[in-house]
């Protein structure tokens, strides 16, 4: 026998179905639910990733500690498609309870109160692990990702596929772009790195994935590359580019911007080719935080990891990073980018991983003018 419920118009339901809407009312929030975006120069930015809605998220209170003017979540804000110790195929019922445990934690509920937030996915909250293009359920995963952040029913992120977005803050002269780009809903299959005792892993390489160069393997897609370049034309003195993985690290063999060459390059000849100043790259996924820089263009590109907010592995921190500068840092933590607009001569930008006591586990300061 199926058991019922009543709803407050005295409607009997049967019970999946009430808590189905029960899932709803707590997962999906409107556009007045969340703080408004961010008038006036911003100065501080926080952003973190991999959040495991069922554990515990003492993290938001070094958030609140910090009080950024902004939140990034720059991916698996939930894990919907990891239930227990193996990978789970989720069901728009499973997401909305997973959402639904995120909305719940009160130390989540304190920062959503204060601070506002902007979004994009990775693998977990898009619903399939190191899933792409070929992710059938992406649509569906997409809705209520959007209906979670309280994305507004005419919003162009609704009408055309993916969830890329760009803003702009600030006034002339201490502007701050946010890109947050999907690297998921376009992204090419992984081509498997196949090792025999004749062609062992290379030492250090943690993951399984080896360089797919075809010409036609993306990231992003042809309608997101051209969207980006529009972007990046637009005038800005600070511009932080998020990508759910990681942009510059190359050697661990992971779900990273290095096994697709074509892609990673294109990026880079991209800023160069806009003369876009300023860019900063913010990244996630791979459970620990650690900053990358790379020096091969017109000005040093930082790749600032923080990752994850519940949990970490060490054994991906371990692995080597050429390019790393500062970190590992293997704690749960978020990253903090603080502006100072008003340093002589040129503005600095302070990047530190916090942990959670709300200390930092590396500081590294740049000078805006560096990024030129």
């Amino acid at each position: 026998m199926t058991a019922l419920g009543t709803t407050c118009s005295g409607r009997r339901v049967h019970l999946p179905q009430l808590l189905l809407l029960l899932s709803l009312t707590s997962a999906a929030w409107a556009l007045e639910d969340w703080q408004p975006e961010p008038a006036g120069e911003i100065t501080r930015i926080a952003f973190g990733s991999c959040a495991k809605q069922w554990e515990p998220q003492l993290i938001w209170r070094t958030v609140a500690q910090a009080k950024p003017k902004l939140f990034l979540f720059v991916g698996d804000a939930v894990y919907g498609d990891w239930h227990g110790a193996e990978p789970f195929t989720p069901t728009e019922q499973s997401l909305l309870a997973d959402w639904g445990k995120l909305a719940a934690i009160p130390e989540f509920q304190a920062v959503r109160e204060q601070v506002p937030f902007l979004a994009t996915w990775d693998n977990h909250d898009y619903g399939s692990h190191n899933g792409g293009a070929d992710f059938p359920l992406k649509a569906m995963t997409k809705r209520l990702f959007l209906d979670f952040f309280g994305e507004p029913a005419e919003s162009p992120r609704r009408q055309t596929p993916g969830i890329y977005d760009a803003r702009v803050f600030g006034p002339a002269g201490r502007r701050v772009q946010v890109v947050l780009l999907d690297t998921r809903w376009f992204r090419s299959s992984f081509r498997r790195d196949e090792h025999t005792s004749e062609t062992p892993k290379a030492v250090g390489k943690v993951g399984n994935y080896a360089p797919n160069a075809d010409t036609d393997a993306t990231v992003l897609g042809e309608a997101q590359w051209q969207w980006l370049a529009e972007q990046l034309l637009r005038p800005a003195e600070v511009r932080l580019i998020v990508s759910s993985t990681q942009f510059i690290a190359d050697e661990k063999g992971m779900d990273e911007w290095a096994v697709f060459p074509r892609e990673r390059q294109r990026l880079l000849d991209l800023i160069g080719e806009t003369g876009a100043a300023g860019v900063l790259l913010l990244s996630g996924n791979v459970h620990f935080s650690e900053l990358a820089r790379w020096d091969g263009g017109d000005y040093p590109l930082y790749d600032f990891t923080a990752s994850g907010m519940t949990h970490v592995n060490p054994d991906y921190a371990a692995a080597p990073n050429r390019y790393r500068v500062a970190g590992p840092f293997v704690e749960p933590n978020i990253g903090l980018l603080e502006i100072d607009w008003e340093a002589l001569p040129d503005p600095t930008i302070r990047m530190q991983a916090l942990g959670l006591d709300g200390r930092p586990g590396f500081v590294h300061q740049v000078s805006l003018g560096d990024l030129q």
